[in-house]
This record gives structure tokens, C-alpha cells and sequence, in this order.
């Protein structure tokens, strides 16, 4: 599957349209179990707490958490345009800060991140833990199967007016 990253050379994230990521918090209450989290393009389970595997789904480009702040997931492509937001040179700057660096600086119309606010199980006084998924929602192979169902469908149902073909 080719993603947009997979077409981006290293130096920019898009031409010169200018699009924030966009970006959903959702705080998951104290006490209630881990939550299943699906992918919002194509409904797949992205991860459960019953479930070991990676995202079943090529939406996702990435998984990090903030307690470790290393990545449990991340594409090839994904971690090649990162390269470009980490700093090696600073001591103290992880993974999770390059993410929130490419969140703050990267310009993408297809790129979206969902914060899961876990609270912390051990105290009240300690940060809750972040589970950060990042999603390419932009597939040219998606949006062609999607066009032939669509017509296809236009096609049965009479609505696909070929005269204008």
C-alpha cells in the first residue's frame, strides 16, 4: 500500500498548501478497562487490551505511549519522515518529542492523531499515561476501491448516468 509518505522526500511534508494535523484527546475514565480502539477510516481494530498483535490495519503509522515514550508500533515510512523531527544531539529528547514535534510542525490534510488519556493506576498525584496513534488516511488504493463500489453501486441502483461518459 502506498501512503503519502512513501512519496515525500526529506526535506518537505507537503507543497505549499498549509494543513494542521489534525489531533482528538479522548480521557478515558479511572478505573474502566482499557478501551478498544478502532481505526476511523476503515473500522478495523487498531488494538485491544485482549489482543497482543499490532494494528490490523494500514491506517496506522504509528503506536507510542508517554510512559515509555518509545514507539510499540511504527511503518518504515513513518519512521523515515521522523527522522526529520528527532534530535540526537539533545539528550533528553526522546521519540515522544519528536512526535509532538512533527504534530506541531508538519503540514498534512490526511494525517490524524488520537491522544488516549489513561489515568495513571498506581497514584493520584502521578501523570496519566498517553496512548498516541497516528493514522495516514490518504491511500490511493482505498480511494479507487471505494470509487468502483460507489459506481458499481450507481451502476445497480440506475443513479450512474453513463451518458455524460
Amino acid at each position: 500500500m502506498k501512503n503519502q509518505f512513501d512519496e515525500m522526500d526529506s526535506v518537505s511534508i507537503m507543497d505549499e498548501r498549509s494543513f494542521m494535523i489534525e489531533t482528538i484527546n479522548i480521557n478515558w475514565p479511572s478505573g474502566a478497562i482499557d478501551p478498544p480502539i478502532y481505526c476511523p477510516a476503515c473500522g478495523s481494530l487498531v488494538i485491544s487490551p485482549l489482543e497482543e498483535e499490532g494494528p490490523g490495519c494500514h491506517h496506522v503509522q504509528f503506536i507510542i505511549d508517554s510512559e515509555s515514550s518509545e514507539f510499540n508500533y511504527i511503518t518504515e515510512s513513518f519512521d523515515e519522515v521522523l527522522r526529520n523531527y528527532r534530535k540526537p544531539e539533545i539528550e533528553e529528547f526522546d521519540e515522544w518529542d519528536a512526535t509532538e514535534l512533527f504534530i506541531e510542525e508538519a503540514e498534512s490534510d490526511t494525517f490524524y492523531v488520537m491522544n488516549l488519556i489513561l489515568p495513571s493506576n498506581v497514584a493520584i498525584e502521578e501523570e496519566p499515561v498517553c496512548l498516541r496513534i497516528g493514522y495516514e488516511m490518504y491511500f490511493q488504493e482505498d480511494q479507487e476501491e471505494l470509487y468502483s463500489e460507489l459506481e458499481k453501486r450507481h451502476d445497480e441502483e440506475g443513479l450512474h448516468d453513463h451518458s455524460q461518459n
